[in-house]
């Protein structure tokens, strides 16, 4: 397939004020009618580059990873043409977070103006909407997927004022969805947290051979886990301290089965177990990766003041970062003494993450014991306010971050419409697409969603 391939600088600014510098793109092109879908991508953070989209196989290169989770993370590296891109239904354009990729920040701006929920959808629109008059794609289908907090970003750049006027979205897809993370985290008490990271413990010790192992499949042990999840589990955890002896017991044990930790340790801590714990536990002397529990390292001797590490991040980032070098100066011809900021690492210390939608609700101080964040509620309202549009979430069952569970309950408490939302399981972590299998698994998917909007 033929396309045109472009490095772009699109500006840096709020809808209501002037430039404060300027953003990275790369496009992908083919050159047939000019109301053919485009597909805007970012990662997360938040202050990720768009790198691991951009090298996911989505597009015409994928970073070359082997499919066995004991690679560990060494040369040889390199890229490869995907087999399976989504070109052939959409153009693609990977967008890099503001201060990151080739993009920079005015010496006198401030920066607090995009580094927040708010403002910096505000920026992504102006971006999406200065690529689109640039290229004169007005009668486009414009298509946003987002990774992690990219899929926050994804919620409030739909229904921003200045998005839904100049770049409405006919469709969004979600990897490694975070929209309702604060309902999913392991803080102490959470038993909606603990519940939604079941599944991801059940399909981790399935993996490693220490539970769920009566079922056949990675899938049904996932399936069973949001069942006992959605049941037992949740009963017995919301008796806290007031639950007998024998129920508690009895739950510690189909719990051990589920997912491979003692009984007696599950007993001994009223049936919690963080995800961290989980990790650092399910092996004894090894630690599971972060992003993704298939790759496992040596634990940290803390005694001789070892730092604790991620293996898969060990693993996948490498291959990346070297993947992205070599394609930008061979295929876009970039100056090698120009760097490529693959992350800004102020801006999450910085982050505003306080919305319109929390006023709602009663906050006192900042941040507030009282406050919300009802991110969920932007893609409802989108999703109300744009009656043909759809919505795809894909996950990875082995990601600890955003996991399967947390997908599940985002779909069954936020009215988000059934008949026009599909979500999908992949058998890898939170870049999915880093699997080589996954991904030809999650382009078909896409394709699928890309195609059917497009009709």
């Amino acid at each position: 397939m033929e396309y045109t391939a472009r490095r772009e600088e699109l500006p840096l600014r709020r809808s209501t004020g002037g430039a404060l510098g300027t953003l990275s793109a790369f496009s992908y092109t083919v050159e047939v009618a000019r109301d053919r879908p485009v597909l805007f991508l970012t990662n997360g953070g938040p202050g990720v580059s768009s790198v691991y989209l951009h090298l996911s196989g989505i597009g015409p290169w994928r970073a070359r990873i082997p499919r066995d989770p004991a690679c560990d993370g060494a040369p040889p590296y390199g890229i490869e043409e995907s087999p399976s891109t989504v070109l052939d239904v959409a153009d693609l354009v990977f967008l890099d977070a503001p201060g990151t990729g080739f993009g920079r920040i005015d010496d006198d701006a401030d920066a607090a103006a995009f580094r927040s929920v708010e403002g910096d959808a505000d920026v992504i629109a102006v971006a999406i909407a200065e690529w689109v008059n640039r290229h004169g794609r007005w009668d486009s289908p414009k298509y946003f997927l987002g990774e992690s907090y990219g899929t926050q970003r994804a919620a409030f750049l739909a229904t921003s004022a200045h998005g839904m006027d100049t770049a409405p979205l006919t469709g969004i897809a979600l990897l490694g969805q975070a929209v309702n993370i604060q309902e999913t985290l392991d803080r102490p008490g959470n038993i909606v947290g603990a519940l939604a990271n079941l599944p991801y413990k059940a399909a981790t010790a399935w993996f490693h051979g220490k539970g769920s192992r009566e079922h056949a499949t990675v899938e049904a042990s996932i399936t069973a886990a949001l069942e006992f999840a959605g049941a037992d589990l949740a009963l017995a955890m919301l008796k806290g301290n007031a639950i007998e002896k024998d129920e508690l017991a009895a739950t510690a044990a189909q719990l051990s089965a589920m997912i491979g930790i003692p009984a007696q340790e599950l007993i001994d801590s009223r049936l919690w177990i963080s995800k961290q714990d989980f990790r650092a536990r399910l092996l004894s002397g090894r630690t599971l990766g972060v992003t993704d529990s298939r790759y496992q390292a040596a634990t940290a001797d803390r005694s001789v003041g070892e730092l604790a590490i991620d293996p898969s991040d060990v693993a996948l980032t490498p291959r990346y970062t070297s993947g992205i070098a070599r394609l930008l100066t061979e295929v876009f011809r970039a100056a090698v003494d120009e760097p490529y900021r693959i992350v800004d690492p102020s801006a999450g210390a910085d982050w505003e993450w306080e919305d319109e939608g929390a006023a709602m609700f009663i906050a006192m101080g900042r941040p507030s014991p009282f406050h919300t964040y009802p991110y969920p509620a932007r893609l409802s309202q989108w999703m109300k306010q744009m009656p043909q549009a759809r919505l795809f979430i894909g996950t990875g069952i082995y990601d600890s971050l955003t996991t399967v569970g947390a997908a599940d309950h985002l779909l069954r408490h936020w009215d988000l419409p059934t008949e026009r939302t599909e979500s999908h399981w992949y058998p890898a972590g939170h870049m999915m697409y880093s699997d080589p299998e996954a991904s030809i698994r999650l382009n078909a998917d896409l394709r699928a969603f890309l195609g059917g909007l497009s009709r």
